[in-house]
């Protein structure tokens, strides 16, 4: 990947390149995301706008025959880095993806109403059965209501689906650019990430009590995504700052796959609790004594 980077940071010629194949291919246009997203994080807005304006054609064209995504994605990522382009933080990024995520939402709510709707109807048959297989059961009340939520929390899922490739390919963009020009920087950074009280405290009541207003469930899954990428960033930076070696990760990433439904909502606690006590600061050795310091405080 440092190679693919270096050429994209060859010129202008070379990036359009990048981006419109990558744009072009089938499931490779987050690599189109994150080479426009080095572009800008390294030369702004302004050197990205002429690679953008011809290598977002392929993306407007897999627009044109109905999937949205690659053209979602790359605007994105363009937009998401030139946030944190300006102000070096990557809290207002995640924060700054809500609002993105919801627009992605409402846009796909409205251009797949009828598979969405046709979703819903399949999820709403197997119900019951899946309900039971779980050894529980739902009145005819409740299955009314999680029957008219399941196209807005479709709908958030999307927009949150999407906001995550936004992000995830600003962090690629972001760690090619420390690989080139600061090494061991975006590691730094991520390790870093922490939300204030404030602004967790809003999203975990949005994702746990957006679902009890209706049409607000749209939102639910979409604030969680914050608080998921910063209790990540935390596990991250206690791994580092204790040294527990890489083998955690893989462990932490493993069980996440296998029971997600259980540790993705821990890892947002995590992150919330994070945003009160800064786990991170308390856990940092203490800095020792530079080296022209004497012990003894002679000269």
């Amino acid at each position: 990947m440092r190679g693919l980077a270096e050429y994209i940071m060859r010129g202008r010629r070379q990036a359009t390149l990048v981006v419109a194949l990558a744009a072009a291919i089938p499931l490779l246009f987050w690599v189109s995301a994150a080479a426009l997203a080095l572009v800008v994080l390294r030369r702004g807005i302004s050197e990205a706008l002429p690679v953008l304006a011809w290598g977002i054609l392929p993306a407007i064209a897999w627009a044109w025959v109905g999937d949205l995504t690659p053209l979602l994605v790359i605007g994105g990522s363009v937009a998401l880095a030139t946030l944190l382009h300006s102000r070096s933080d990557w809290a207002a990024v995640l924060l700054a993806s809500v609002p993105l995520g919801l627009g992605y939402a409402l846009l796909l709510l409205t251009v797949l109403n009828e598979p969405l709707l046709a979703l819903a109807s399949q999820i709403q048959e197997r119900l019951p059965q899946l309900l039971a297989d779980m050894g529980g059961s739902v009145d005819e009340a409740g299955m009314a209501r999680i029957e008219a939520l399941l196209v807005p929390v479709l709908a958030g899922l999307m927009g949150t689906v999407h906001s995550l490739m936004v992000l995830v390919s600003i962090m690629v963009g972001r760690s090619w650019q420390a690989r080139l020009y600061n090494p061991g920087g975006f590691r730094e950074e991520f390790h870093r990430i922490r939300l204030s009280p404030v602004v967790a405290g809003i999203l975990l009541l949005v994702t746990l009590f957006g679902p009890q207003f209706g049409q607000v469930a749209l939102l639910a899954p979409i604030t969680s995504l914050p608080l998921m990428i910063a209790g990540l960033a935390l596990i991250h930076g206690i791994v580092g700052i204790k040294k527990f070696g890489a083998v955690w990760l893989v462990i932490l990433y493993v069980v996440f796959v296998l029971a997600a439904q259980f540790v993705y909502p821990l890892i947002m606690l995590l992150a919330f609790i994070d945003s009160l006590f800064d786990f991170r600061s308390r856990l940092a050795p203490a800095p020792g004594p530079r080296d022209d310091d004497d012990p003894n405080g002679q000269d």
